[in-house]
């Protein structure tokens, strides 16, 4: 691969809207290709790290924007079946049971108590983490990488973003 360095934050280019991108929405296989992955995601977060980050943002909000809509969170739900808590015990307990607060702390994925099969049964009161989820649109994606790619591993929309943002970047 030869990387691309783009320090000067031009106008995104509308068509991205209209390309059309073969999504992945298979989970097994998503999280397949990340682990084949690590170490390309790894030299790909050095690179973005040299990027304007303005202009990084701006192409994650956009590809969030066209990848999003082809997805339906609500039919995958894989976040809510793989929270990946980095939290408090007062805000874990909106997640598990109380008893089982010390076995998740630490855990690297386990089931909402909220869930009936893939459906949130308090999806219109859900708490705010799971309404920002997966927090594309928070400012700063550089710098917040590294929990972006544990979200790739588990979410057909950060992977597909990621995977786009690595071409619109480099040049193969």
């Amino acid at each position: 691969m030869v990387f691309l360095i783009i320090d000067n934050p031009l106008v995104i280019c509308n068509k991205l809207k209209q390309i059309d991108m073969k999504l992945e929405r298979n989970i097994e296989k998503i999280l397949r290709i990340a682990l084949e992955k690590r170490e390309e995601n790894k030299t790909f977060r050095q690179l973005l790290q040299k990027q304007n980050a303005n202009y990084v943002d701006a192409l994650v909000n956009q590809l969030n924007d066209t990848i999003a809509a082809q997805i339906d969170c609500l039919e995958c739900g894989n976040c809510c079946h793989n929270i990946r808590p980095i939290a408090s015990d007062k805000v874990l307990i909106n997640y598990v049971e109380p008893e089982n607060i010390e076995k998740y702390k630490y855990s690297m994925g386990f089931a909402c108590k909220n869930l009936d099969g893939n459906k949130c049964i308090i999806y219109s009161e859900r708490y705010d983490e799971c309404r920002m989820f997966p927090y594309l649109y928070r400012a700063d994606f550089v710098l917040r990488l590294p929990g972006v790619l544990q979200n790739y591993e588990i979410c057909p929309i950060v992977f597909n973003v990621v995977e786009q943002l690595k071409i619109k970047i480099l040049k193969t």
